[in-house]
């Protein structure tokens, strides 16, 4: 490679450059400090900085989440947008499938909980606490409540849920309810691209708020390093005898950590070359930068702004997709807590020497497929669907607390995972709907050759 080039490489590569030094200053500043066992408020110091990053990050997170998906929306004519949304429903629903599907295999043939040492750590759990009642009738209806809120304003802050104590009622928990902001903006973008010009000017504001919004978010990466270096640091500070509950639990976490690699290198690249014919692997090491982020934040929503940089800038995927499929992923595709889930349920039943049948596994399989549809991008969000499975499945949730111990770390590798599993969803739903956008594009031409044809007026003889 010639100097220039040199040069424009790492011109292009720049932010991954330091990006990555941040990952590796992060990790040996934790151990370095852990080692010197230092005070409380130096953890929080060398916190700060990561979460003044997270901050800055959840701050742009509504106005670019609102303006992508009504933006996105509207942009796509109605056939076309039917077309696109169904081949993104349809690769959510079976990349979860299929995830866990993988999940369960390996738990099988693995068996992590059999003979387990980490039921030590909850020595008396079953005297401590008893079995939580959570019905799975509740939970779907929760999900349609969710789904259709009745306070959009209030949906931007809180969810809905059935509580039991002390008595059967709905309340709001804190956090962002994604799953009703995103169907209302899909409702209100779908409807907006009918009204011709009538609806121009209100698309107009989207696309402004969406284009600042991506500008916030390019200067504000570059906070990125120090805050990823910040949040690593300060995760490794904060777990107590890391060393005990990596040995007591490393059966389990090598199950995971096996499945979700088998899924992030084989599986996904599987999908991408059968639909596209091109390399996968090309196109997976141009995705540094989200995953990257993901491993630090935890959250494909707090990345979103970075994914969507990433596919536009970087790998060059058509905005109308990127716009459309990103936003929809953060909600609705969690391959990686999918098969985290699945694989956690199996470890807890088999820890307490529950034998799961066949039944049981496909209950497990079809369960864990839907609700993973429904997880959201809430950071350990996952865990607490957990106790839903395990009582569809009557296994008692004694031991849930376990998963906490190690969370921490296997949250990260699976927001990886779906952050990556959106960005595949991006490109193949770009190449299989080329025919829809080449039509749109031209149609836009012929509008735009049109508008610009001026009429001459005839002398007057």
């Amino acid at each position: 490679m010639s100097e220039e080039g040199k040069k424009s490489w790492m011109r292009k590569n720049l932010m991954l450059i330091v990006t990555m030094i941040g990952v590796v200053a992060g990790v040996g500043l934790g151990f370095s400090l852990k080692a010197a066992h230092v005070s409380p408020d130096y953890s929080e110091i060398i916190s700060y900085p990561g979460e003044l990053f997270m901050r800055f990050l959840k701050m742009v997170i509504l106005p670019l989440l609102i303006s992508c998906l009504v933006y996105g929306t509207a942009s796509l004519n109605v056939g076309a947008n039917g077309k696109i949304a169904l081949r993104t429903l349809i690769y959510f629903a079976s990349s979860s499938f299929i995830a866990v599907s993988i999940g369960i295999c390996l738990v099988v043939l693995i068996s992590p909980g059999v003979d387990s040492e980490a039921k030590k750590l909850m020595s008396d759990a079953r005297e401590a606490g008893g079995k939580t009642e959570i019905k799975l009738l509740d939970t779907f209806l929760d999900l349609g409540r969710n789904l259709l809120p009745d306070n959009l304003f209030r949906a931007t802050f809180q969810q809905t849920y059935t509580t039991y104590a002390p008595e059967k009622a709905l309340r709001y928990r804190d956090g962002t309810n994604s799953m009703g902001i995103v169907f209302f903006c899909l409702i209100l973008g779908g409807i907006l691209g009918t009204l011709g010009e009538r609806g121009k000017a209100a698309i107009a504001f989207f696309q402004g708020v969406l284009e600042a919004s991506l500008k916030i978010v390019r200067g504000g990466m570059w906070m990125a390093p120090i805050g990823v270096c910040s949040i690593i640091a300060g995760k490794i500070l904060e777990v107590q005898n890391l060393s005990v509950v990596m040995a007591q639990l490393g059966k389990f976490i090598l199950t995971v950590c096996i499945g979700q690699g088998l899924y992030q290198w084989i599986v996904m690249p599987g999908y991408y070359y059968v639909f596209t014919r091109k390399n996968p692997y090309k196109f997976y090491v141009k995705l540094f930068d989200p995953m990257i982020a993901g491993f630090a934040t935890c959250s494909s929503i707090a990345t979103l702004p970075i994914t969507l940089r990433t596919l536009n800038d970087r790998v060059k995927i058509n905005p109308r997709i990127t716009r459309f499929v990103l936003p929809l992923g953060c909600s609705m595709n969690t391959d990686g807590a999918a098969m985290f889930m699945v694989t956690s349920s199996a470890f807890l039943a088999q820890m307490q020497g529950i034998e799961l049948k066949l039944g049981e596994l496909i209950t497990l399989l079809i369960i864990t497929t839907i609700l993973s549809m429904a997880i959201g991008s809430v950071p350990s969000g996952a865990v607490v669907l957990i106790m839903i499975i395990l009582s569809t499945i009557d296994v008692p949730a004694d031991q849930m607390t376990l998963l906490f111990t190690v969370d921490w770390f296997l949250d990260r590798i699976r927001t990886t995972n779906n952050i990556l599993s959106d960005c595949y969803a991006a490109a193949i739903v770009e190449h299989l709907s080329k025919k829809e956008l080449r039509e749109q594009e031209h149609s836009e031409d012929e509008v735009m050759s049109l508008q610009t044809v001026t009429v001459e007026k005839t002398p007057n003889n």
